[in-house]
């Protein structure tokens, strides 16, 4: 996920004095790698999460830096103390199923002319995984601890994103996907991969000595479908944008 964020700040071509939206910042890594790019410029790092913005705020403060701003808030629901030059987002609006509390919200954040640029999951994401885990969720023991699929993300298509965008105030909206899909040679890697980004619920709500045992049937399931090594078949939705006039 690093990686794929790397390529989208290389893609937004910083000047370094721009102000810069991170949208859904997590813990901070790739908000890091953003400032990089800004040595005369400012994030406001927004996430949901309190124990994501603890995270980041003991980065900043270990840091010593100045020109990172973070703010507990939902991305449907905040206020920016200034309009911003470029919003920026990675791994995250898929998690946002409301387009146009998102990209209204996000539009009324940026400065007329500001840029957009976001990746995160797109339609026919994690297809096989989910299959996978789906049918592993329906067995015993942990149909007992989870009685309804679990999975609240929103994959959007090329087409829905460039939709929702135009009607919420951005103008030249465009949208693509590509599949990189990732390999996991080592089933421990593979574990830790499902409990911290994709299957964290399903981990969080089965019994601790349960938690590993299902993370690894799913990694079964989808080996004994499709063949060895384990892999999460990604599909990325890459989106670029302007804020109208």
């Amino acid at each position: 996920m690093r990686r794929w964020a790397q390529q989208v700040i290389e893609d937004l071509d910083l000047c370094g004095d721009e102000t810069v939206l991170d949208a859904g910042c997590g813990s901070g890594s790739v908000t890091f790698d953003l400032l990089n790019k800004l040595p005369d410029g400012k994030i406001y790092a927004i996430d949901g999460s309190p124990q994501m913005i603890d995270q980041l705020t003991e980065s900043i403060d270990d840091r010593g830096v100045t020109n990172v701003l973070p703010i507990l808030a939902n991305l449907t629901d905040f206020e920016l103390p200034e309009p911003v030059d470029v919003v920026f987002s990675n791994a995250v609006l898929h998690w946002i199923p409301d387009d146009d509390g998102l990209f209204d919200c996000l539009a009324r954040a940026t400065k007329n002319g500001g840029r957009f640029r976001a990746q995160c999951g797109g339609a026919g994401n994690i297809v096989r995984l989910m299959a996978a885990t789906h049918d592993v969720e329906a067995r015993d023991p942990y149909r007992q601890h989870i009685p309804e699929p679990i999975d609240a993300r929103k994959y959007r298509t090329p087409d829905d994103a460039v939709a929702a965008m135009s009607r919420n105030g951005w103008t030249n909206a465009r949208a693509s996907l590509f599949e990189s899909p990732v390999v996991f040679e080592n089933e421990d890697g593979a574990v830790l991969y499902l409990r911290t980004i994709i299957l964290q619920q399903q981990a969080s709500i089965l019994p601790e000595d349960l938690g590993d045992q299902f993370l690894r049937d799913v990694i079964q399931e989808v080996v004994q479908r499709h063949g060895a090594p384990f892999v999460a078949d990604y599909v990325r939705l890459d989106i670029w944008a302007e804020r109208g006039a």
